[in-house]
């Protein structure tokens, strides 16, 4: 098995969460860590894998540089996220680090190279004119997922536009 050139632990961007409600999520996170400003994307319909797409509510908030993601699996191809949550009552578990790829040319070399070496891509997909991304499975010897995210130019802007929260105290 051969080691990717590009550490998947560089340009850290985000840490995600998964959760049975994430209106829940969000009001906790806001009594209990001081985040109270969330970006919410309800219902939306992101592609999981071959042209699969499950559907989704999200949040997104930033501490600092640090990017949050809270992620409520909807329907559709939504195993990913839903298998690491309860049957029943609510629930917030860690899912995934997410890296910040610079260039679409990185991003190609190192989903070529995770490949090659063996690495399983379970998440590979899209959101047309805004990024391209793909999760690797390290659970076995990591605990969680990564996410690997390029965004393009408008991608980047629009991430300009999400809440800011003051330093976590």
């Amino acid at each position: 098995m051969s080691i990717p050139s590009l550490s998947p632990f560089s340009g850290f961007l985000q840490i995600a969460y998964v959760t049975t409600d994430v209106d829940e999520a969000i009001a906790r996170f806001a009594a209990e860590h001081n985040v109270p400003a969330w970006a919410r994307l309800p219902g939306i319909e992101i592609e999981s894998m071959g042209g699969r797409h499950c559907k989704l509510n999200i949040a997104l908030a930033f501490v600092g540089p640090t990017q949050l993601e809270l992620i409520e699996p909807l329907s559709g191809d939504d195993r990913i996220y839903r298998e690491a949550l309860p049957q029943t009552g609510f629930a917030i578990r860690h899912h995934h680090f997410a890296q910040l790829i610079e260039s679409e040319a990185a991003f190609d070399t190192q989903r070529e190279q995770m490949a090659a070496s063996g690495v399983s891509i379970v998440v590979d997909g899209q959101s047309p004119g805004a990024a391209r991304y793909f999760y690797t499975d390290h659970r076995a010897t990591l605990g969680h997922y990564i996410e690997h995210i390029w965004y393009t130019p408008a991608g980047l802007a629009g991430m300009k536009q999400l809440p800011r929260n003051g330093e976590v105290q």
